[in-house]
C-alpha cells in the first residue's frame, strides 16, 4: 500500500516543474499579451494552453489552461495514494471544493452568467471541471444543493442544512456560514488522532479558521451598526487554536477590539497594530498562511508535509500566473502587478 515516503518521492519530481523566479519575471515583463502567451508555451503549461486555445480565446484560454493543469496535478497526487494517505489528502483538497462551491452559490445568488461563474472557480478537489460545470448549469441554489447531494459530495450536506433559512430570508451570508462551519467540523473530524500527519493537517486547518475569525471580527468592529453579543456570535467559526469565542467577541466589539488585539499578541499572533486598510490586512493574513504551508515542503520527508508544501507552492504559482495574464491583457503597469504577487 503506497504511503508518504512513496508519494513524496514522486511529488519531489513534480516540484522540479515549478517555474523559477526568473521565468516568472520574464512572463511579467512580456511586451504584449501575445508575447506572454508565447512565453507560457515554453513552460510546463504549454500542452494545457494549446488545448485551451482550441476552445477559448485570449484570457479565457489562460484561465482554462491553468485550471486544468492544477486539477491534473491534484489528481496525479491522489493517484499515488490509497488508504489513510488518500483520505488525508482528500481532506486537504476539500478547501478548494469549499471555495468553488461558495463561488457557485454567490454566482447564483447574484445572477451571474455561467461563464462568469466558471471564471471564478479553480478545480482542485474532488469537483473537477465537468462537475463544476454541472453545478453552474443548475437554475438556482436549491438545484445546486440537489446536484451536490447527487454527487455524494460532503458539502452537499452543508448546503442542504442551510437551504431552508436561505429560501426564507435569501440570506446568502447565513448559507456561507453553514458551509464554513461544516467544512471545519468535517475536516477536523477526518484528522482526529495524535499521529504526525493528522497533527500537520489539523494545525493547518486551525490556522485557517483563526485567520477567518480575525478577518470577520475586524470587519464587525468597524460596522456603523454596533451588533450585540448574540449578533456577533453568529459569525464565529469554532475549531481554531488561538481565537476562541470569547476572544472573537472581544475582537469584534467596537469598544473592546484594542483589548482583543493585545490578547492576540499575548497568544503569539504577530500583529503590530490595528489595520488601517482591511484589504491589505486580509492579503497579509492570507500570505502568512500560504508561506506557512509552503515551508512544510522542507518538513518531515516521511509525512504529509511535502504534499502540503508542494500544493501551496503550486497554487501560489497558478494564482500569480493568473494575475500576470490579466495584467498583460489589461495593460496594467508591471510595478503594480509585482506588488500584488504573493512570494513564498
Amino acid at each position: 500500500m503506497p504511503d508518504f515516503p512513496y508519494i513524496n518521492a514522486r511529488v519531489r519530481a513534480m516540484r522540479s516543474r515549478l517555474l523559477q523566479a526568473g521565468r516568472m519575471d520574464d512572463l511579467l515583463g512580456a511586451s504584449t499579451f501575445d508575447a506572454f502567451l508565447h512565453g507560457l508555451t515554453a513552460t510546463p503549461y504549454a500542452r494545457d494552453l494549446q488545448e485551451a486555445l482550441t476552445r477559448y480565446q485570449s484570457i479565457e484560454a489562460v484561465d482554462e489552461a491553468l485550471a486544468r493543469n492544477f486539477f491534473q496535478t491534484t489528481r496525479k497526487i491522489l493517484g499515488f495514494a490509497d488508504g489513510k494517505a488518500r483520505i488525508l489528502i482528500e481532506a486537504l483538497l476539500l478547501r478548494w471544493d469549499l471555495a468553488n462551491v461558495r463561488a457557485v452559490l454567490r454566482g447564483k445568488h447574484t445572477g451571474r452568467t455561467e461563464e462568469e461563474i466558471m471564471a471564478s472557480v479553480l478545480p482542485a478537489g474532488t469537483l473537477g471541471e465537468v462537475a463544476l460545470r454541472e453545478l453552474v448549469r443548475q437554475p438556482d441554489i436549491p438545484a445546486v444543493a440537489g446536484a451536490l447531494e447527487a454527487f455524494g459530495h460532503p458539502l452537499g450536506q452543508a448546503v442542504a442544512r442551510g437551504l431552508a433559512a436561505y429560501l426564507k430570508d435569501k440570506d446568502l451570508l447565513g448559507l456561507e456560514l453553514a458551509l464554513d462551519r461544516f467544512y471545519a467540523e468535517y475536516v477536523l473530524g477526518a484528522v482526529r488522532g495524535g499521529g504526525h500527519n493528522e497533527t500537520v493537517l489539523r494545525e493547518a486547518l486551525q490556522a485557517e479558521i483563526d485567520a477567518l475569525n480575525v478577518k470577520t471580527a475586524v470587519k464587525l468592529a468597524r460596522l456603523e451598526e454596533d451588533l450585540d453579543l448574540d449578533g456577533r456570535r453568529r459569525f464565529f467559526i469554532p475549531g481554531g487554536a488561538v481565537v476562541d469565542e470569547k476572544l472573537f467577541l472581544t475582537l469584534s466589539g467596537r469598544d473592546t477590539i484594542e483589548r482583543g488585539w493585545q490578547v492576540l499578541r499575548v497568544r503569539g499572533v504577530h500583529v503590530d497594530q490595528m489595520p488601517e486598510n482591511l484589504t491589505e490586512f486580509e492579503k497579509a493574513l492570507d500570505l502568512v498562511l500560504v508561506r506557512r504551508a509552503a515551508r512544510l515542503y522542507l518538513g518531515d520527508p516521511l509525512g504529509i508535509d511535502v504534499v502540503v508544501g508542494y500544493l501551496a507552492l503550486k497554487y501560489n504559482e497558478v494564482v500569480n500566473l493568473r494575475l500576470i495574464a490579466r495584467s498583460q491583457f489589461l495593460g496594467i503597469p508591471r510595478d503594480l502587478v509585482k506588488k500584488e504577487m504573493a512570494g513564498v
